[in-house]
């Protein structure tokens, strides 16, 4: 990478501390790879697609499609988010940062690659920049769901549940006072964003946020995301998926 010393020890710095908070290691990519950007491409999106779909053993493209967002949201949002409340320089969000090829190696990683070009763009994240990163979730997700044939909402709630449950695993971890408050702030900005600036009925987030459920302890989902079709689930329902209560109403009756 030719960037210099003071920017490399940066976000090596930034790197090390989003290990040790979110169990999330992040590295370069210094050869040629498929990004986000990339997937504005119908057949190269396709192809990521079905590659996926091939790794994780999905049934059908909607299961793939579902859970190729519920499992990049973690990285493509979450770091961010992070680093902005803690004043940590990270690297500026964009489509051509992030790469979404996988290792031949891969099993459910949590490992971001990101293209060796989006160093150059070196930054302390301010509220305004997660709004901008939020509206270009809009034109990705509609991109995912066209191609992938799945509901435009249900890959929002994908990555409403990883954020939420991103501020709730940091509500449990002592804080600074600084950092406490603009996570405050993120989170008043992701409820109070109008349903018409996700181009859905409603806000995501603030729709997950209001659906918490005293006996499962979690935030309950509107759809499910279908992850009990793998062979890995084993017909096993996530705890917040909506089916639970239909199951939980059956044994009852």
């Amino acid at each position: 990478m030719n960037i210099c010393h003071h920017t490399q020890a940066a976000l090596a710095s930034s790197f090390s501390v989003l290990q040790q908070h979110l169990k999330l290691e992040i590295g370069y990519q210094d050869v040629p790879a498929i990004t986000l950007a990339a997937l504005f491409d119908d057949s190269t999106c396709r192809q990521v697609l079905q590659d996926f779909a091939t790794r994780i053993h999905a049934k059908n493209q909607r299961c793939a499609t579902s859970l190729f967002v519920k499992y990049w949201a973690t990285f493509w949002m979450v770091p961010f988010l992070y680093c902005q409340a803690a004043s940590l320089p990270f690297v500026k969000w964009h489509y051509s940062a992030f790469v979404v090829e996988l290792a031949d190696c891969w099993h459910w990683d949590r490992r971001l690659q990101l293209a060796d070009s989006a160093s150059y763009c070196c930054q302390i994240m301010s509220l305004p920049a997660l709004e901008a990163m939020l509206r270009q979730f809009n034109d990705l997700l509609q991109q995912l769901a066209r191609v992938g044939r799945v509901p435009y909402a249900l890959l929002w709630e994908n990555v409403a549940v990883r954020v939420v449950q991103f501020y709730r695993s940091l509500a449990q971890q002592e804080l600074s006072n600084d950092m406490y408050l603009r996570l405050q702030q993120q989170q008043h900005l992701l409820k109070t964003r109008t349903a018409q600036s996700f181009n859905l009925p409603e806000n995501p987030f603030l729709k997950l946020w209001s659906n918490w459920h005293p006996e499962f302890n979690t935030y309950m989902r509107q759809k499910c995301c279908f992850y009990f079709q793998l062979e890995d689930a084993a017909q096993e329902l996530c705890r917040n998926c909506p089916l639970q209560l239909k199951k939980t109403t059956e044994i009852k009756s």
